[in-house]
């Protein structure tokens, strides 16, 4: 039997109209976003060599069995264009003592200083067996950009 997969944002506040929380990080600010009034980003910057910049976010089951997830985000990088952006993706699914059961890290290399927003997804295996929550984390290891509408949805695979 088909099991209907309901589309579901587990993620909180991925749009950052209200503040930061629940996401946790370091090198992260959210400053306004520059290509739209009155909206919100999270600025991530590391430009030091051992300097990254992490924005994270975990949260507690259910999860709909059977459905693949999406991991939506779009991405503004204004880094120097002599200088190289490298992010990764990464959501893990982890079980009751909080261990990686799998993961699934995407790298990102975007586009230089074009003035535009680029949309990215990833599409996530169903949680295995044993999962009790997902962990998304965008480790950036080089560079500055701005992230945001960050969605972890469920859809049917």
């Amino acid at each position: 039997m088909d099991m209907a997969c309901s589309g579901r944002n587990l993620l909180k506040n991925g749009g950052f109209r209200r503040g930061v929380a629940p996401w946790r990080g370091r090198r992260i600010r959210r400053l306004n976003n520059p290509l739209r009034s009155g909206d919100y980003s999270i600025f991530m910057s590391a430009v030091r060599t051992g300097a990254d910049a992490v924005l994270q976010q975990t949260v507690y089951a259910p999860f709909e069995r059977g459905c693949a997830y999406y991991l939506y985000f779009r991405l503004l990088n204004v880094t120097p264009s002599e200088s190289r952006t490298d992010l990764y993706a990464t959501v893990a699914y982890l079980n009751k003592n909080h261990r990686i059961i799998r993961s699934t890290p995407l790298l990102i290399r975007p586009p230089v200083q074009t003035h535009n927003w680029y949309s990215y997804f990833t599409i996530v295996p169903p949680p295995p067996r044993g999962t009790r929550m997902v962990s998304v984390v965008f480790l950036l290891g080089n560079g500055s950009l701005f992230v945001d509408y960050i969605r972890f949805a469920s859809h049917v695979i």
